[in-house]
């Protein structure tokens, strides 16, 4: 279902042009590589860790009444450009429980292990801090994250 509603991100945040050789969910931590053949975008690989997280994968698709599209399906096509960003300090997030695993309000969080989405940090501060978990109407719950 994997779903990122950016709720407070600077107008300034840096946002990366990114491609991958596989379909890119919502919530994906990705490795930056090299231009693409455009000369704008990146090459990219999904993130194992925190360590080969560089930008977190998070589009904002829009669709003019399709009956067919899901927000929650969605994924970023194979050699299609996505919006990738550099999560900062003070960044805030929500996101669809199905995207944090083993973690409960109050717990540090890193970059789960196939880079898609957040687990519980077993050591030290993590990246970010699950700060609530709230129903969001016709989404379900999300869990609120606040970037360190």
């Amino acid at each position: 279902m994997a779903k990122v509603f950016l709720d407070k991100i600077k107008a300034t945040a840096h946002i990366e042009s990114v491609v991958a050789k596989e379909n890119l969910p919502q919530g994906q931590f990705v490795t930056l590589g090299v231009l693409g053949n455009d000369g704008e975008s990146r090459l990219v690989t999904k993130a194992t860790d925190e360590a080969s997280a560089d930008v977190f994968v998070a589009e904002a698709p829009i669709s003019y009444g399709d009956p067919h599209f899901d927000l929650g399906k969605y994924e970023a096509k194979t050699g299609r450009t996505a919006r990738a960003y550099h999560l900062e300090k003070g960044d805030v997030l929500s996101v669809t429980t199905d995207l944090v695993s083993g973690a409960k309000v109050g717990d540090a969080l890193t970059v789960s292990d196939n880079g898609l989405g957040f687990k519980k940090a077993t050591g030290g501060k993590g990246i970010a801090m699950l700060i609530g978990k709230e129903a969001h109407g016709f989404d379900g719950d999300v869990y609120v994250i606040a970037i360190r």
